[in-house]
């Protein structure tokens, strides 16, 4: 291939700016686009490992970050051409208001018949208003349009921002605990976008108190906490947390989350103190698995006279421990062997779920979802622009609405 002929075809393949907003405008791209969105959507909610209870994902959906389906690289990129095509068809569109209100009309705009014999007064008992040739209807109705493409333009980039850089997780408190949500083991079940922070984020958090039957006004038996915070390099802060409402520290806002159970406040020799959380095993059983001191595999049990989440209380507990050694007896404040040491058993506790998130697109979430809905106010009004014809013209008013 000549040079002449390279030109040409590099010339064939150069895109412009005004094919390129073509393509991005074309109704085809859009419903291909907004296709893909919902089935996407639909399998992602609907993949046997999304579902409450379900199997681990599989290697190769982990792999390609269906694991995460809403903060993947195709749901983001499926996103970002949304954005994109939304653009281009609000690019543009406020010079061609301006252009309307100031009575330069489209082609199809209706012309009212030369025989009109008074078309001002026509006009005017319609809602048109204006002392020129120009006459207008809830003329600032006429943004509803741009005002709804511009808070849906918003919309999708902070769903991008905060899906790319959304964070959170969970972990779990007993009373008493205070524990570090950067340090390894402290937080689970993390969600995380592609470009979130790789580790959570560096807060002490301790629970002074957990309520795990607080009645609120207008909402059904639920539970309460009372917190103490820590940002690095800040003083401690005290939050009061319940399922109506969570508290924020900088750009992390803590929940209270719904699991909770009994814990053992554990001492022992050489490792301090530790909080075991039991899992309920049945109404009035608890346990908890966990290696002792010296690697081997044990468990606390805990069974209660009443049932684990009586309002009344559970009354007299008994603890025990198995191990290779077989079962024994936990009294509280009594010495026993766990794993080649001696631990005493302090007190029996209650633990609590919690939440945390970090969420940077919030904000814009809530600033496009307010514009969609003013753009949509302004959509219901009727809103119009009338030019009158002058004497022996064509028509006698032409009119977009």
């Amino acid at each position: 291939m000549d040079s002449e002929a390279a030109a040409r075809h590099i010339q064939r393949l150069h895109v412009t700016p005004g094919a390129l907003v073509r393509f991005l405008r074309s109704p085809k791209l859009v419903f291909a686009v907004l296709a893909f969105a919902a089935i996407y959507c639909g399998a992602a909610a609907w993949a046997p490992w999304s579902l409450p209870g379900g199997a681990p994902p599989p290697a190769w959906a982990a792999a390609i970050g269906l694991d995460h389906p809403f903060t993947a690289a195709p749901f983001l990129a499926c996103v970002s051409l949304i954005f994109a095509s939304t653009l281009a068809c609000t690019w543009g569109r406020r010079e061609r208001i301006r252009a309307i209100l100031a009575g330069e009309l489209p082609p199809s705009a209706v012309a009212l018949a030369p025989s009109a014999a008074d078309a001002r007064a026509f006009l005017e008992a319609r809602g048109f208003r204006g002392r020129g040739d120009v006459l207008r209807r809830h003329g600032w109705a006429l943004w509803g349009g741009w005002v709804l493409h511009v808070g849906l333009l918003v919309l999708i980039a902070a769903v991008v921002v905060q899906q790319a850089f959304q964070d959170g997780g969970a972990f779990d408190l007993s009373e008493g605990e205070t524990a570090r949500l950067s340090q390894p083991g402290v937080a689970f079940a993390r969600e995380r976008g592609p470009l979130a922070p790789a580790s959570p984020p560096d807060l002490e958090v301790g629970l002074e108190r957990f309520d795990p039957y607080l009645h609120q006004e207008g909402y059904a038996p639920d539970r309460a906490s009372r917190l103490v915070v820590a940002l690095p390099g800040a003083p401690p802060r005290s939050v009061t947390l319940d399922r109506a409402e969570g508290a924020r520290l900088g750009a992390v806002e803590i929940f209270q989350a719904i699991p909770a159970g009994l814990s053992l406040h554990v001492d022992i020799d050489g490792m301090g103190r530790r909080s075991i959380h039991l899992a309920a095993e049945s109404e009035r059983v608890a346990a908890a698995r966990l290696a002792d001191p010296a690697g081997r595999a044990a468990r606390f049990v805990l069974t209660a006279e009443r049932r684990l989440d009586d309002r009344l209380g559970t009354g007299r507990l008994r603890v025990e421990l198995e191990s290779e050694g077989g079962r024994l007896d936990v009294e509280p404040g009594v010495p026993f062997s766990f794993g080649g040491r001696e631990a005493r058993l302090v007190s029996v506790g209650r633990w609590g779920r919690f939440t945390w998130s970090r969420s940077p697109g919030m904000a814009g979430v809530l600033a496009g979802f307010a514009l969609v809905v003013l753009g949509c106010a302004l959509l219901a009004f009727p809103a119009g622009v009338a030019r009158l014809g002058p004497p022996g013209a064509g028509a006698a008013a032409t009119v977009y609405q």
